[in-house]
């Protein structure tokens, strides 16, 4: 026993903490009622000092204190265990009666034995938890060998990781990428700007996953062994790609509409090949030389590109839609690329997907049969904005296509789309601003987690999803761990069907 009820409300609960215990912001705890036979949990959100005696008891005895510490003579406080304590503010996050979990809407008896929560104890969670692992149940600073995992089903509604750089998004996305790769149900495309998933960038990447030769994929400009080159036809390009990418003015989408209208899919070769002033003779002069000329100049931009190709049958783009309806984990690494051509690589993709899907979507019997696809998107502030993203936000859960949109402020993306994510993974945000804009959106109630979100350790996190108990705190597999425990569980596998094996004959 750590403490004992003393008061509130269905909203908030505090009780008087044992001297002796130490108890961290964000712990989990229950309460056994024995009166109503059942056990409530409570969420740590405060933590603050309480003493008896006079009100002014406390300060007197540190002027006490202080003087004898001048004077290097010790101060002799009876009663201490029983004098001091700490008030511990709590969020009810509900009660479990009969093995069922149910919301906080009574309370728990007067004066009700607070204790810290044992793995018994979680035995309700389990219904909530997913088969794409992520980590421990956390309470506090303490792991629980509880799974936390979420659900592949919940991936077309979107997920977004939330972090201060530094706090473990990338070591997430990881166990994240890990977890779908030993299920093999799910397409997850990676979009790698920075080239840290597949080799590991000081630690073991997803090409050390014991069943990376089977179900993952691999796509880069620059080819090697085991790894597929990237390429994009022109052809695919469409002009709505390019108004995702750059910044235009009204006569120049104009001209380029135009040009898409009387080019159709060659648009884009059509401009590069063609001169100002034959461009400017086949619209009649419509559209003034000077616009032609910025449009083309972005035009060549983008053609010599190392992953542009002018023919129409040289892309990598079916064979990627191919490989994650297959259930693999796609990685494309634009490393080394500049960044308006990894944008283009990933506006593309998406495009291409959400279309796929789309004309799937009119066989039902077929569509029926497809895995989700989730598509993340680094330092997705960026592009998440009018245009394709945008629209798979909005409609990507009808056609089982998800965003994973992974960034370190989220008050940048705007409030109406950012409420489109279902599933949260928070981690450290140092950023008010940030942490408000998660607050209104997220599916459970985080108003009370302020303190906890501000203080939660590299690797520590808040998972909220719809249907969740509560928002599930969770300490975050390390990925090289993961994958060395998954490797001897693979190990042990083998181990016993050769046993199996050997005893049959």
């Amino acid at each position: 026993m750590i403490g004992r009820i003393i008061g509130k409300s269905i909203g908030e609960i505090i009780f008087r903490q044992n001297y002796k215990e130490d108890i961290k912001i964000g712990e989990i705890l229950v309460a056994d009622d024995e009166e109503k036979k059942a056990l409530f949990f409570l969420r740590v959100v405060d933590i603050q000092y309480g003493q008896e005696g006079a009100e002014k008891w406390g300060i007197k005895t540190a002027g006490d204190m202080l003087l004898l510490d001048e004077k290097n003579e010790k101060y002799d406080l009876r009663e201490k265990e029983r004098r001091l304590f700490k008030i511990c503010v709590c969020k009810p996050l509900g009660y479990v009666k009969n093995g069922k979990f149910y919301k906080p809407k009574t309370l728990p008896s007067h004066f009700c034995a607070v204790r810290r929560a044992s793995k018994e104890d979680y035995k309700f969670l389990e219904k909530y938890m997913g088969e794409i692992e992520i980590g421990k149940l956390r309470s506090g600073e303490r792991a629980i060998d509880v799974k936390v995992g979420v659900r592949g089903d919940l991936l077309p509604y979107h997920v977004g990781i939330f972090a201060t750089t530094g706090m473990g998004k990338s070591n997430l996305m990881r166990v994240f990428a890990a977890s779908a790769m030993k299920i093999g149900k799910y397409g997850i495309l990676i979009i790698d700007p920075h080239g840290e998933y597949y080799e590991g960038n000081g630690g073991k990447g997803l090409k050390h996953h014991p069943m990376a030769e089977e179900r993952l994929i691999v796509y880069s400009p620059h080819p090697s062994f085991g790894i597929n080159g990237l390429k994009i036809s022109a052809y695919e390009i469409s002009v709505a790609d390019l108004e995702d990418i750059f910044t235009f003015s009204e006569a120049q989408k104009e001209a380029l509409h135009a040009l898409q209208s009387k080019f159709g899919r060659s648009w884009l070769v059509e401009l590069y090949e063609k001169e100002v002033d034959e461009l400017a003779e086949i619209f009649d002069r419509r559209i003034q030389d000077i616009t032609f000329g910025v449009l083309k100049r972005r035009a060549e931009r983008i053609m010599n590109s190392e992953i542009i190709h002018k023919d129409e049958r040289v892309s990598t783009t079916r064979q990627i839609i191919n490989d994650l309806l297959s259930g693999k984990v796609v990685l494309i690494d634009t490393s080394g690329l500049y960044e308006y051509e990894e944008l283009l690589v990933s506006v593309v993709m998406a495009r291409k997907i959400l279309n796929h899907n789309k004309n799937l979507f009119r066989n039902r019997e077929k569509f029926s049969s497809i895995p989700p696809i989730l598509i993340t998107i680094e330092e997705a502030h960026r592009v998440l904005k009018d245009g394709i993203f945008t629209q798979i936000a909005r409609e990507g859960r009808k056609f089982k296509v998800g965003l994973c949109a992974i960034t370190q402020q989220p008050k940048l993306i705007k409030e109406e789309l950012l409420s489109q994510f279902n599933t949260f993974f928070i981690l450290g945000l140092a950023d008010e601003g940030d942490r408000n804009i998660l607050k209104s959106s997220a599916k459970q109630d985080i108003s009370k987690l302020e303190k906890e979100i501000q203080t939660l350790e590299i690797g520590e996190g808040l998972i909220t999803y719809p249907g969740a108990p509560f928002a599930i705190p969770v300490k975050i597999h390390w990925y090289d761990d993961y994958i060395e425990g998954m490797k001897k569980e693979e190990i042990a596998r083998k181990t016993m069907n050769e046993k199996i094996d050997d005893d049959f004959y």
